[in-house]
């Protein structure tokens, strides 16, 4: 999964998060690569003899020379060599953000080693929602291979195309999940100049002159990337080279003139001092369309007994009142660019209206500084792509998280633009990061808060009964709060609630496929004052295995199914987990009156104090034939995310024994 960062040419105060996707199949003249025998016959991969399939070739071709757009051709050829290398590469993925990416001219074929040749039909690619690992959810053009088996070459192209973007800042990664034999990056800048580049996690030659005016990055013999569960970000691990932002800028001063300022990368003091200077000249912004809504924010604020209330009726009503197009998927390019076209003061005048979401951002800061409050941009990086030091100069690092206000000397940050953040909350990535804020007057680094365990709650309970035949039945209800909550809203906000409570479904088939499940319902949505709530009725036969006498089922149904997270004896990289969460489980269990408790101690737990708990409590009420399972477990704090490599061990043994309590069995027999 490749990740971009793409800044705007436009001179944008906030960077809007436009979530728009469109894409298309261009019928055109496919142009296929000659393909040797040499290559149709190998019968055993190059790089890694234990290898089910090897990337012959890996080509982007990036075009940054256009004012208004900027295009990457993708060329892969692929070799099948084993069954398992055939059903990894059954069905391609190409993953993309949901943002203003157009994927285009999707073209694949296989070739056999006698020689036939297969070309897959526009009809079969279509568009699906895959899960990586951190339980991010990313929309993916997919296609089956047709007729894919050991020993065929597989080989696809496809364009992707950005409006009014630039790729300053993007990655150029040097290792696919795949061994490659010929992995090149070509690359034709904007200004036509030498590309700057950091290179990170890795050495070597970086970029070399090219022909037509592309600069060539290249590798051979690449091994594969081997993921593992709850691993660092890809940034810091994959090796990459990153295209870095001009040692000299220029930026128009408020006499209508152009002042150089220079990025002295090998100087991190200055260098992000220079930064913070020219990323001040938002705040700057803000505060000249400040007077354009200082009478309708003092209004709004009028009566309003301190800071922190001024800023919560400020807060609600950009998130309330101003429609929030840049989650609407329906919305178009032409919409935006007249979205585009406004200013904080055309929000204000009716009393509300519709913008994007750095629109939304913006007009808070300006409301906030005409109220009179400490105002700051604030700029941090996402811990989900990479962990950042001020000693990494590279300003594409640091992306906008919200706008900064002063109360009582600590700078709290405010994101209205995002639909269903809560006042002061920001998404998980952003917490915990080192921070940039600045104003005209000052600047520097903050780290911002991480919202603790026990507020990122998942609450669940079932009332459940459990028939003579093992079938066990009933209902349930989840509640997500904080962090749990956000997160799902941020991931399902433009599915429509069929497809959101078939997700439900599915996510509960994964773990016990043979579960019916009945009226699913998910409540508070749109509020994000409430937490997030799933309900379903839960039917499952043979839940309980029957052995003579004796009835044998685990009463944790939520960590029913489940396996330890991590597998493997050794581990290649550090653990990081994205953010701390508890879990508090309550399931009454109604089981036959013919039958009487046998065993129902509850299980052991797992105690390693600040950093995780698990503990049970198992309550009998034999009267009613009835079981109360309770279990509280929490993981995680902001000094406990990341742990090295070296401590594996003992992580894996707490998470086997987390994993053996949480499943662990309960039994019942037959009464004489």
């Amino acid at each position: 999964m490749f990740k971009l960062a793409f800044p705007s040419r436009s001179a944008l105060s906030v960077a809007a998060f436009l979530f728009i996707f469109a894409a298309s199949i261009s019928a055109q003249k496919v142009e296929w690569r000659p393909i040797s025998p040499a290559e149709i016959q190998a019968a055993k991969p190059v790089i890694d003899p234990d290898a089910d399939a090897e990337a012959l070739i890996w080509e982007v071709r990036i075009d940054d020379s256009d004012d208004e757009k900027l295009t990457r051709k993708n060329y892969v050829r692929l070799k099948i060599f084993t069954e398992r290398g055939r059903e990894k590469f059954a069905k391609i993925d190409i993953p993309f953000r949901k943002g203003e990416e157009k994927i285009k001219d999707i073209a694949a074929r296989v070739i056999k080693p006698d020689g036939t040749i297969i070309v897959l039909a526009d009809k079969d690619i279509f568009e699906r929602e895959i899960i990586r690992s951190n339980k991010e959810k990313i929309l993916a053009k997919s296609f089956a291979v047709p007729s894919i088996e050991p020993g065929v070459i597989v080989e696809y192209q496809f364009r992707e195309s950005y409006g009014d973007a630039s790729f300053v800042g993007g990655r150029f990664y040097l290792q696919k999940d795949i061994p490659v034999q010929n992995l090149v990056y070509y690359y034709k800048p904007y200004s036509g100049k030498d590309p700057e580049t950091q290179m990170y996690n890795t050495s070597g030659q970086g970029f070399v002159k090219d022909e037509h005016g592309y600069y060539r990055l290249s590798r051979t013999n690449v091994p594969a990337f081997k993921e593992e569960r709850f691993m660092p970000p890809d940034d810091m691990v994959k090796p990459y080279v990153a295209l870095a932002d001009t040692s000299v800028g220029g930026y128009g001063t408020n006499s209508g003139g152009l002042a150089l300022m220079t990025f002295d990368r090998k100087n991190p003091l200055k260098y992000w001092g220079a930064i913070a200077t020219l990323r001040a000249r938002n705040v700057t912004a803000w505060r000249k369309d400040a007077d354009d809504v200082e009478k309708f924010t003092k209004d709004l604020v009028a009566g309003a007994s301190n800071d922190e209330e001024k800023l919560r009726r400020i807060y609600d009503f950009c998130q309330t009142k101003i429609k929030n197009a840049s989650y609407d998927p329906s919305i178009t390019e032409e919409q935006i660019k007249t979205l585009l076209k406004q200013r904080s003061k055309d929000l204000v005048k009716n009393g509300g209206g519709t913008a994007l979401s750095g629109q939304i951002a913006s007009l808070f800061g300006a409301m906030a500084a005409a109220a009179g409050l400490d105002t700051y941009a604030v700029y941090s990086a996402r811990r989900d792509e990479v962990f950042f030091e001020p000693k990494m100069t590279d300003s594409s690092l640091i992306s906008f998280a919200g706008v900064g206000i002063s109360f009582g000397g600590d700078i709290k940050v405010f994101h209205p633009g995002n639909k269903f953040a809560q006042f002061g909350q920001v998404p998980w990535y952003r917490e915990n990061a080192l921070a940039l804020v600045v104003n005209e007057k000052k600047n520097g680094w903050i780290q911002l808060p991480i919202t603790t365990n026990d507020k990122n709650l998942t609450k669940r309970t079932a009332k459940l009964t459990l028939a003579e035949d093992g079938t066990l039945s009933g209902t349930v209800t989840i509640e997500m709060y904080a962090q749990e909550a956000l997160n799902y809203r941020l991931d399902n906000y433009d599915d429509e609630p069929a497809k959101r409570e078939q997700s439900l479904k599915d996510a509960i088939h994964k773990k016990i496929s043979n579960a019916e499940i009945s009226s699913v319902s998910i409540e508070n949505f749109d509020d994000h004052s409430k937490p997030i709530v799933e309900r379903y009725t839960i039917k499952i036969p043979n839940y309980a295995q029957k052995t003579g006498k004796r009835m044998f089922f685990q009463p944790g149904l939520f960590e029913y199914g489940t396996t330890p997270p991590f597998a493997s004896s050794t581990r290649q990289y550090d653990i990081v987990f994205p953010y701390p969460w508890s879990e508090k489980d309550e399931i009454e269990i109604t089981f036959p009156s013919t039958y009487a408790i046998d065993n129902g101690e509850a299980p052991g737990g797992a105690d390693a104090g600040e950093i995780s708990k698990d503990t049970f409590k198992v309550d009998i009420d034999a009267a009613a034939s009835k079981i109360i399972y309770s279990r509280n477990f929490y993981f995680g704090n902001a000094a406990n995310l990341v742990f090295n490599k070296s401590a594996y061990s003992a992580l894996k043994e707490l998470w086997d024994m987390i994993h053996k309590s949480d499943t662990a069995t309960l039994s019942i027999k037959q009464k004489q």
